[in-house]
């Protein structure tokens, strides 16, 4: 089973370039995107919805959009991807990610691993009867400081780090650079007043580490 999203993830990417003065000229070149998190009740039961996110970054620019995201889904794993449209011309520093949210359908009993361009974010475990889980989430971004609140998410600047993070937040993960890629797994866990513009979703730490990475590695991809 593949659910796949187009216009109404390229029509938001069109406007957020509009927006940022980015003028496309020619014919862009295409390339897979990275899916760097995902978000999910890590039990759920087989044969019932549940909601499932996953996000990413598209480019350090305005020069990017977002053409498809993909949920494919087979006999033991989930499988996310998405494809991008990149335009070689001048644009705005205004980095472009993006956040899908699907109502999906396991089946069948059993675990799901989730994986996105060769890494894996978790395992799902469908069962024929109990409850379902928390909503767990994990995978890279950044991380800013902004008005004593941990911001994290997966692009680079402001509004692009949409979730607070609570709980004990290693040092070094809290202090990380702006061109740092952190990993974080936890919880979501309801929404906070930190930081500015009033409530965010937050995200309540299990694990947390710098990863090595810098943000060109971020936004690189295997067929560049």
């Amino acid at each position: 089973m593949t659910w796949r999203s187009t216009f109404p993830v390229l029509f938001l990417a069109l406007l957020a370039g509009a927006s940022t003065g980015c003028w496309r000229i020619g014919e862009p070149t295409e390339s897979d995107v990275l899916v760097t998190w995902a978000a999910y009740p890590d039990t759920v039961l087989a044969g019932k919805v549940f909601s499932f996110e996953f996000a990413g970054p598209v480019t350090p620019n305005a020069c990017g959009r977002l053409d498809t995201a993909t949920v494919e889904i087979s006999a033991s794993a989930i499988n996310l991807a998405g494809r991008r449209s990149v335009y070689e011309t001048m644009c705005a520093q205004s980095p472009v990610s993006f956040y899908e949210a699907r109502p999906l359908v396991l089946d069948s009993a059993g675990s799901y691993v989730v994986r996105a361009a060769g890494s894996e974010l978790g395992t799902i475990v469908a069962i024929d009867s109990g409850s379902f889980s928390r909503m767990t989430t994990i995978g890279r971004g950044t991380v800013r400081d902004v008005e004593s609140c941990l911001l994290f998410g997966p692009g680079r600047l402001g509004n692009q780090r949409p979730f607070a993070l609570l709980g004990r937040v290693p040092d070094a993960v809290a202090n990380a650079a702006e061109l740092e890629i952190v990993h974080v797994s936890g919880a979501l866990a309801g929404f906070t007043l930190c930081g500015l513009y009033g409530s965010r979703p937050a995200i309540r730490v299990d694990t947390a580490w710098v990863t090595g990475q810098l943000v060109d590695d971020y936004y690189r991809t295997g067929d560049n």
